[in-house]
């Protein structure tokens, strides 16, 4: 985070991320809701990056919060959401990549190992590279039941594959468990026909700590980094205040999406704008039409200059605008309508020119 101190040497932070105030408004303002909440919000945030190419300091997120339920039902409906959303969006061949916060966690804390050691078998897990990670094992003397969990979760590559794996012994208790409760998730996001866009990764914990079960990244072939991703929190709203509801959530990069849906070849089609210019020797006339046309959808600009009607025309051109209207006594008149483009003039009533720039 961005951290900094006030006049009065307190220490500021700008916010990093959106679950963390969503949180705050759930203890504090809208506890007496039924459960499930669903809550959504689009916000700018700041995080301090390392990196300029991967992300801007400051960015927008819009993101989904699912409060109060645990279930795999749960899991599934904010997975599809997110599936959804980046397909409306228009974006192709949409990918989840899944994990779980607490099982790589449990596994490499049975290993026994420092925290130095246990970054570079990350790493090396997060790689993939098999044959690095069986030396890794064999110099720091894994008993033959840590490293057959080890290398068979790294092998995984789709949920189902879970399935097949035995982590029987009592020191992976917690694990089994683990496995058991994606397995779960498997299922519901059959129920959605998207398991086929759902990957597998056991190194896979996002970096924000406060994640407790299921966590997921989104992304698209070809562009190289997620364009958002989340999971299961559900011992983090406690922490401000009394209640203890799980919950679930995602947010989306939006800066990431537009430059996803670039690589893609999508393009977005701006509808230029009508410009209008108002001109009257009647102020009060010339300000009733410029209100008529902004109402009616159309960029209406007064001109609050004395200039002559070839220096007014003169300008229009220079600034861009599409049409320049001289506006008699009354709106009751015809008014002389100039297409700055053509160069033609026209005399019309306000309301025949709006219908034929579809106003």
């Amino acid at each position: 985070m961005f951290k900094f101190q006030d006049f009065d040497g307190k220490i500021l932070a700008l916010r990093a991320e959106m679950t963390a105030p969503v949180a705050r408004i759930v203890t504090t303002r809208i506890a007496s809701m039924p459960t499930p909440i669903r809550l959504f919000y689009v916000s700018n945030v700041f995080r301090c990056s390392q990196s300029y190419v991967e992300r801007e300091r400051e960015f927008w997120q819009a993101g989904i919060e699912l409060i109060g339920s645990n279930t795999s039902e749960a899991d599934g409906e904010i997975l599809s959401l997110l599936v959804s959303s980046l397909r409306k969006l228009g974006l192709k061949e949409v990918r989840l990549d899944i994990g779980h916060a607490s099982l790589l966690k449990d596994i490499l804390n049975a290993s026994g190992l420092d925290e130095e050691k246990k970054g570079s078998l990350r790493s090396l897990l997060a790689n993939r590279d098999q044959a690095r990670l069986e030396t890794f094992m064999d110099q720091n003397n894994f008993p033959s039941k840590l490293r057959e969990a080890f290398l068979q979760l790294s092998r995984c590559r789709r949920l189902d594959e879970i399935s097949s794996i035995s982590l029987s012994s009592p020191e992976f208790r917690k694990a089994g468990e683990h496995l058991r409760k994606l397995l779960e998730v498997k299922d519901a996001l059959t129920n959605y026909d998207i398991e086929n866009l759902v990957f597998f990764d056991f190194s896979l914990t996002r970096k924000i700590e406060y994640y407790t079960g299921l966590v997921f990244e989104a992304s698209v072939p070809n562009f190289g980094l997620p364009l958002g991703g989340g999971g299961r929190y559900d011992h983090f709203i406690e922490k401000f205040g009394k209640l203890k509801l799980p919950a679930t959530g995602f947010a989306l990069e939006i800066e990431k999406c537009l430059k996803a849906l670039t690589a893609q070849g999508f393009q977005i089609l701006e509808k230029a704008k009508t410009k209008v210019l108002v001109s009257s020797k009647f102020q009060n006339v010339a300000i009733n039409v410029v209100s008529l046309l902004r109402d009616a959808g159309v960029a209406a600009l007064l001109n609050v200059t004395k200039n002559d009607k070839s220096k007014t025309i003169k300008y229009a051109k220079l600034a861009g605008i599409g049409y320049a209207i001289f506006v008699g006594p009354s709106l009751e008149n015809l008014v002389t309508v100039y297409d700055i483009q053509s160069g033609v003039s026209r005399k019309e009533t306000i309301k025949t020119f709006l219908q034929q720039i579809g106003g």
